[in-house]
């Protein structure tokens, strides 16, 4: 799996990791061919100096010099130029350099597409950088014009071996393609030269991203940005490409190469990532709204929605010691239906669960939002009202008494009543002994004919 690692911890693990770069570069056959071929021999300086070089590669890649700032790099192109090494065998040495940076950090699982576009980029502003001081070193003996030519190719060169590379008239005529773009496209060469670069146009690219690339190259210059291509047999890859505009001693465009990575696999992986987050989200959100319902389920009652026995006993005991700290009044009411089991047993107890249900909403919309109002069981209920004193708390009960009697319940032609029993909370009272007066109010208002209010005044 690729690790994402910050700017520090990439350095510190380029360092620790020197050797096993430097051992890996050095051993590669290609290197070695290079060191053959010029006979430059394998001394203890000449392979210190190869050290030193590639510690300032390393220095680059990890952001902490520029390769302009790299004191042994001169000295480095020197040993070059001193055993003849071409231009060619300079790209060779450095495309391999690079090679072996990136297998320790892919090795190590910590080579994603932005760390390596961004080792690309600085590769090849060190290569240009290496090339300019190469040319400089190599001018006293060789003829400038024809190092320039032979630069040019060799720079072309060891972009065509390391990239999907294609290059088209200022028309959009496509003039070469290398093999690794008749690999990835599925086209053999003849197929592609002289046809218009939109062969390989997948038809899921919007016309937008097009028109904004040719309005940048027509404008002399670069561009860059993801696209997705068309095989011949209909399938499709994912490129990152780089458009770069060719121009003339006079500044007019002449031709256009395309330089790409394949990253076909890398955005598929980061498609499946998208679907899977997707995916977990609406699981996190079916998750949570269960949770909700579960969490109103514990604290509601199931049948009339406000709130249960449990959920009023947790808010009495705030309430009461909020009260007590502020020096505020609290009080406490208590009420049920009268003769309510009669109307179930003559009614059903259908026509019950209505009635509750009618009561609790008449009676909610009669009091403050700050009330607390629940269920204690059956057809009994409670009503706790902060910063209310007695006769504010009477005054409220006798107000819902009228409407209860007043009101036309469903089922019920001779009406419904309820007895209300009051209380008000003292400095030495608990949550047990507030409910325990208020009960035994409601107790006298049934003793004393039900259908009425009734102050606790022990």
């Amino acid at each position: 799996m690729i690790k994402i690692i910050d700017s520090e911890e990439f350095s510190y693990f380029l360092r620790i990791n020197r050797n096993a770069i430097i051992k890996g570069w050095m051993e590669k056959s290609e290197v070695q061919n290079v060191l053959h071929r010029h006979s430059l021999p394998i001394i203890e300086k000449n392979t210190h100096l190869f050290h030193q070089f590639c510690d300032c590669f390393i220095g680059v890649i990890e952001w902490r010099t520029t390769i302009s700032e790299c004191q042994v790099k001169m000295e480095f192109l020197e040993l070059l130029n001193n055993y003849s090494v071409t231009t060619a065998d300079l790209f060779t040495l450095i495309t391999k350099l690079k090679n072996a940076i990136e297998q320790v950090i892919f090795e190590g699982g910590n080579l994603s597409f932005s760390l390596q576009k961004e080792i690309d980029s600085l590769s090849l502003q060190m290569a240009n950088d290496l090339a300019t001081n190469f040319e400089v070193i190599i001018s006293s003996n060789r003829n400038y014009k024809s190092e320039n030519s032979n630069l040019l190719a060799e720079y072309k060169r060891a972009v065509d071996l390391s990239n999907i590379v294609s290059k088209t008239n200022p028309k959009g005529v496509i003039t070469y393609v290398n093999d690794k773009f008749c690999e990835i496209s599925g086209y053999a060469r003849e197929e592609l030269i002289g046809k218009p670069h939109n062969i390989i146009r997948h038809p899921d690219m919007p016309r937008e991203a097009f028109k904004e690339l040719w309005n940048t190259i027509k404008a002399k210059k670069s561009w860059n940005g993801v696209v997705t291509n068309m095989k011949k047999d209909g399938g499709q890859y994912i490129v990152d490409t780089t458009v770069i505009p060719i121009l003339d001693v006079d500044g007019d465009v002449v031709e256009y190469i395309a330089i790409r990575h394949d990253i076909t696999e890398l955005e598929e992986t980061k498609q499946q990532l998208r679907n899977i987050n997707k995916a977990m989200k609406h699981k996190v959100d079916e998750l949570y709204s269960m949770t909700n319902t579960l969490e109103k389920k514990a604290y509601k009652d199931n049948l009339t929605g406000i709130s249960n026995r449990e959920n009023f006993e947790d808010m009495f005991s705030v309430e009461i010691a909020s009260a007590k700290q502020n020096n505020t009044p609290l009080s406490l009411i208590i009420f049920d239906i009268d003769h309510f089991k009669l109307v179930n047993d003559t009614y059903g107890h259908q026509a019950g669960d209505v009635i509750l249900i009618d009561l609790v909403t008449v009676v909610g919309s009669s009091i403050k939002n700050r009330d607390i109002f629940a269920r204690w069981g059956g057809e009994e209920f409670v009503i706790l009202t902060p910063s209310t004193d007695i006769t504010g708390a009477s005054n409220l009960a006798e107000k819902l008494r009228k409407i209860i009697a007043s009101y036309t319940f469903n089922y019920v032609e001779e009406g419904i009543t309820a007895s209300f029993g009051v209380a008000q909370l003292v400095s030495h009272d608990v949550k047990r002994s507030l409910f325990e007066k208020a009960d035994k109010a409601l107790y006298e208002a049934k003793k004393n004919g039900r259908n009425r209010v009734e102050i606790y005044n022990g």
